[in-house]
Order: C-alpha cells, then sequence, then structure tokens
C-alpha cells in the first residue's frame, strides 16, 4: 500500500405437474322392485350426484389458482424489477449531480512542477479540504470548480502527520458539500467517489465500504506517515482522487480518498482496495485551522 503521488440469479420456475382430472361416478339406478323406473335415479342419487359435481367444479377452481399464482407472482416481480432498476439509476443521475457542485480540482506549482488533485467545499465562506500530499512542497495553489471557474487558492495549513490540508477561496455562489456521521457507516454501505483521476475533472466511480478502521503508511517528505481509523472501499481511487468526496447513498461526504494499495508481488495497484480519512476526522482538522 502507498500513498498517491499527485495521486449486486434468476430462478427458472419449476415445472408445473397436471393433475388427472378424475371422472364422476355414474348416477345409482334402482330396480323395478324399488318402486322407481330403471335407470332414474331417486331423489337422494340426484342430490348426491350433484353435490359430487360442485365438490370437483370448486376441486378444480382450487387446483388452476395454485397452478397459476406463480405465474402472476413471476409476471409482477419481473415489473417491479424493471421499474427498480430504472428509478436507481436516476437516483444515480440524481446523485452525482448533487454533490458535483462542491467537488473541486486542486492544482499546485512550484516553479514548472505541478501536482493535480481534488478537493470539497467545506463551507460557503470558501474553506476547502484536500490531502497534504496534493499541496506539500508547492507554494502556488488554485481550484477549478464545477462550473469551470479557476480561483486562486491560499493554503491555510498543510497537516502532514494526518494527510490533511486546508485550503481557502473567495468566490460566490459556493456549494459546501452535505457531511455525513462516518461513524454510523457500515461495512456494506454504498460509496461513490468523485474527484480528478488522473486530471479528469469531474469523474465519479462507485463501490461499498469494504471494511472499517484500517490503518495505512505512506510515505512523506517528513518520513513515513501512518494514517488510522481510515473507510476501505471498492470505489476505484486513482491518482488525482486524492482529497476528492467519498460519499453514501445520501451524498453526504464520510471520507476523504487518500490512499490506494499496492499489490507487492508486481508493484501495481490493486484495483477495488482504497483508503478513505473519514469525514469526522476531517470535520476535527477543518475546526482547528477555520479562522
Amino acid at each position: 500500500m502507498q500513498g498517491e503521488t499527485n495521486k449486486p440469479e434468476t430462478n427458472t420456475p419449476g415445472d408445473l405437474e397436471d393433475s388427472g382430472s378424475g371422472a364422476l361416478p355414474a348416477s345409482t339406478q334402482v330396480s323395478a322392485a324399488s318402486g322407481a323406473p330403471a335407470g332414474v335415479p331417486t331423489s337422494s342419487g340426484a342430490k348426491r350426484s350433484l353435490m359430487d359435481s360442485r365438490l370437483w367444479i370448486i376441486l378444480g377452481l382450487l387446483l388452476l389458482f395454485f397452478l397459476l399464482l406463480p405465474l402472476v407472482g413471476a409476471a409482477a416481480g419481473l415489473g417491479g424489477n424493471s421499474r427498480t432498476l430504472t428509478d436507481a439509476q436516476n437516483d444515480m443521475v440524481s446523485l452525482v449531480q448533487k454533490v458535483n457542485p462542491s467537488v473541486v480540482q486542486v492544482v499546485s506549482k512550484r516553479a514548472v512542477v505541478g501536482a493535480t488533485g481534488s478537493g470539497e467545499i467545506f463551507t460557503s465562506d470558501g474553506y476547502i479540504l484536500t490531502n497534504s500530499h496534493v499541496v506539500h512542497g508547492f507554494s502556488d495553489y488554485s481550484v477549478v470548480l464545477a462550473d469551470n471557474r479557476t480561483i486562486p487558492a491560499r493554503l491555510v495549513a498543510d497537516v502532514v502527520q494526518e494527510d490533511l490540508a486546508v485550503l481557502k477561496i473567495s468566490a460566490d455562489n459556493l456549494t459546501p458539500i452535505a457531511i455525513g456521521d462516518s461513524s454510523t457507516v457500515q461495512v456494506g454501505d454504498f460509496a461513490l467517489a468523485l474527484g480528478s483521476p488522473l486530471g479528469l475533472q469531474q469523474s465519479a466511480t462507485t463501490g461499498i465500504i469494504s471494511a472499517l478502521n484500517r490503518s495505512g503508511t505512506e510515505l512523506t517528505a517528513e518520513g513515513p506517515v501512518t494514517l488510522r481509523g481510515m473507510l476501505q472501499t471498492s470505489a476505484p481511487i486513482n491518482p488525482g482522487n486524492s482529497g476528492g468526496a467519498l460519499v453514501n447513498a445520501q451524498g453526504e461526504l464520510i471520507g476523504i480518498p487518500t490512499l490506494a494499495a499496492v499489490d507487492p508481488t508486481s508493484g501495481a495497484a490493486a484495483n477495488g482496495i482504497g483508503f478513505a480519512i473519514t469525514s469526522n476526522h476531517a470535520q476535527e482538522v477543518l475546526a482547528r485551522f477555520k479562522q
């Protein structure tokens, strides 16, 4: 694991078995000694025949009902699944559109050297959080807003030991990100990461929360730094995602993507294993330096 440098089977219904229909009993005939013509049913026999016929009709209707019930249920289920898929897609689009205005691209420069990362607007008066490794060692900073405005930024704090930094900009019509309570996050929760991976501004990737309370060590200009209490996510985290937003299904910030795991056998990125500093900790850091 190393820090970034720039950084849900369809079951086939079982075959329906057709039950054979039973033959109705023949009418009871009496002999001439009974006082009734041969072949003419007695009144009791007629009643019994009528009752038997009604019983078989009822049984047939019940059988038909139980045969058709699974088919009706399956049809209803398919319709429900189709609507749910469409709703989920629309919800995802709305979620990205809600969060995007609060996510910025952070550009750091020093002479001809530069770095690109991500950040999010925490307050309407321009406080932005990002990672320390996005800004550390540079002297000139700017942020690119979702509406493509480029705004100069001032470095307020660079907390290397916690890999967090605070920037400040002066601009109108800023949209602060909604902050979630990262202490309530559970493994399996939905996670959406937004930022500028590889400089591709306003990119979104999805996954889940894979684990809680993870630790990871990264190399900094001031030596190895171990970060604790992080969220592990399967949402792809790539260079440039650093400092961006990891949000829940409500569009609330739950973490700041910071580290991506590396496969020790190949040195390549380990896909689907990323780590984010919790939103609760990020808020604590901001509170120390917000003026």
